[in-house]
């Protein structure tokens, strides 16, 4: 059997399948596509505004942490939450008896390390599942096709080998990177393979990719590849541009968490990302209120989960750090960046923050850095850490840069490492402020200061 019949049979299956359960997802889907296609946000709200109603009638009813809202008006009358007030608050905040359908649990370290879990019906597992399929075709894919997937794959995520084969997903560890070997094996399998296919990664796996492609001289790569997209951490012009060199297709950036699921993405042609406005309500909060940030103005991305009638995350603080603009291809607004956690955010000398897109920026032209981190220790020191195979001859010239950015009378110390630390999720932070993160523990470098 050819592997197009496969894939062919592969996407047949699944929509039967669907249809024999319900059609729940294809309904979804195009609930979504259509939402998503209206024509103005006024109209927009107005398809969601039924769902929107429908979760937050249930929290008030079945749910002890929002049984005083009863008399709501609207979604500002509810307080904002977070990992920790969940958390907190956990058999509290479950909306019991509300729901007779199956649950399941969701359960992440998170970017912090911080250990999480949260309900979600059998409902919103269907939504996200037609989530996916929508914003997966928005960027080139077709159910059915090859998916090459870098993560982190431990226990509790890897899929077994039937699964991973009905779905057509080739499971590419994000450590097994590391090798080169296991680079040149798996890039070889690919041009040999005439099938359709399609990248979904962490950008920093999807680099090493590149980097090892830099090192042997390569030229485009004829891989059949139709879809590229980066998830979980920030993507730089520098691996949108490799990936699209090598692999001859247009790369996107995918904005989604493991508790929600997609919350937006880029187009194939904007650098802003296109909200998910059919599953979520998207806020863009100020710092220190819980008001609205000013139009085109950094704030804290506060969602609502339209869809989990479980674990209810109703004007949920993500962590993350966005700002709302228009464009003129799009009649509803859209995130201009989502510029990571707050607490990976440098502010400049002046108490400024500063875009992580900035530092990324620095990269290319410095190709001799194997890994680098920009942290802030205290409010105008910074250190620059580098990994480095050889002596590095540029420093001076990267502080600089650096200094550029975050302003003329910084105090920058350079530390050469062996390794910058993973996070537990196998993810690597290109920036890190420590005032945010621990507040009180300022420590000092011992090393040479610029």
């Amino acid at each position: 059997m050819t592997r197009s019949l496969l894939n062919y049979l592969r996407y047949h299956a699944f929509w039967t399948l669907d249809r024999i359960k319900g059609r729940n997802i294809r309904h979804d889907f195009l609930d979504i596509q259509k939402t998503l296609g209206e024509n103005s946000f006024d109209s927009l709200q107005k398809r969601t505004e039924k769902p929107l109603r429908e979760l937050l009638d249930k929290a008030v009813t079945h749910s002890e942490f929002y049984s005083d809202l009863k008399n709501y008006s609207t979604l500002e009358d509810f307080p904002i939450t977070n990992k920790n007030i969940i958390k907190t608050n956990f058999d509290r905040t479950l909306i019991k008896n509300a729901s007779k359908e199956r649950i399941h649990q969701m359960f992440t370290s998170g970017s912090t390390g911080i250990p999480f879990m949260v309900y979600q019906t059998q409902r919103k597992k269907e939504r996200n599942t037609a989530d996916t399929i929508y914003f997966a075709s928005q960027a080139g894919y077709t159910i059915g096709e090859k998916l090459l997937y870098v993560r982190l794959w431990n226990k509790n995520l890897k899929k077994k080998k039937l699964p991973a084969f009905l779905q057509n997903i080739v499971q590419i560890n994000i450590d097994a990177l590391k090798n080169e070997g296991y680079i040149k094996n798996l890039l070889l399998k690919l041009q040999k393979d005439p099938s359709p296919k399609a990248w979904l990664g962490y950008p920093s796996g999807l680099e090493k990719i590149c980097d090892y492609l830099d090192k042997t001289n390569s030229k485009p790569l004829q891989c059949n590849v139709r879809s590229i997209i980066g998830m979980s951490e920030s993507l730089g012009d520098h691996v949108r541009s490799k990936m699209w060199y090598y692999f001859n297709t247009p790369m996107v950036s995918r904005y989604s968490n493991f508790e929600n699921g997609i919350i937006a993405q880029q187009p194939i042609d904007g650098d802003y990302f296109i909200i998910n406005w059919a599953s979520y309500v998207v806020e863009i909060l100020d710092f220190n209120e819980d008001k609205p940030a000013k139009h085109g103005q950094l704030g804290r991305i506060v969602i609502t989960d339209l869809y989990n009638h479980a674990t209810p995350m109703i004007r949920y603080d993500t962590g993350d750090v966005g700002a709302l603009i228009t464009v003129p291809s799009c009649p509803f607004p859209v995130l201009k960046s989502v510029e990571g956690r707050k607490a990976d955010i440098l502010m400049d000398t002046k108490g400024k923050m500063t875009s992580p897109y900035k530092y990324m920026s620095l990269l290319p032209s410095f190709p001799e850095l194997n890994q680098v981190q920009f942290v802030q220790n205290e409010k105008n020191r910074y250190t620059i850490k580098l990994n480095v195979d050889e002596t590095f001859t540029r420093e001076m010239e990267l502080v600089r840069s650096f200094k550029e950015i975050i302003g003329d009378d910084a105090m920058v110390t350079v530390e050469h490492v062996n390794e910058i630390p993973l996070l537990n999720s196998k993810k690597r932070k290109i920036t890190r402020n420590l005032l945010l993160e621990n507040p009180k523990d300022n420590r000092k470098e011992k090393s040479l200061t610029h």
